[in-house]
């Protein structure tokens, strides 16, 4: 009768700290998981973001036939400084300081490759 007691309570003591054991796995692995989930959330977020501005750059800038409206402009840099990319913020700067029109061409491709790239490094955040 000893003896099976003893066995019971070494069971009940192995499945016990198996359950704690167990536990602390979950708990790790949800916080991982959370992590990747926050991870992934914000690089959606600037990758959609910056997908937004770059249509918006390429319909407002390159293929109006007039030139853009003011609105049009503040907004779009609004949208630009609100990707908080310095870069990027540079690389309107140039593009809008522009005196030429070979210039202006090569500050807004350069533009496009910054957008283009805010992108595909958010895709791998």
């Amino acid at each position: 009768m000893f003896k099976n007691n003893i066995f019971a309570l070494i069971l009940i003591v192995i499945l016990l700290a198996g359950n704690v054991y167990f536990s602390m796995q979950y708990a790790s692995v949800n916080k991982q998981l959370q992590q990747i989930k926050n991870q992934t959330a914000l690089s959606t977020s600037v990758n959609t973001q910056a997908y937004i501005v770059l249509k918006e750059y390429l319909n407002v800038v390159l293929n109006s036939q007039a030139s853009a409206s003011s609105d049009d402009r503040v907004k779009l840099e609004n949208d630009l400084r609100q990707l908080k990319d310095a870069g990027i913020t540079s690389g309107w700067e140039a593009f809008i300081g522009s005196k030429d029109s070979k210039t202006s061409q090569a500050n807004a491709l350069n533009l496009i490759m910054l957008l283009e790239n805010k992108m595909m490094n958010a895709s791998n955040i």
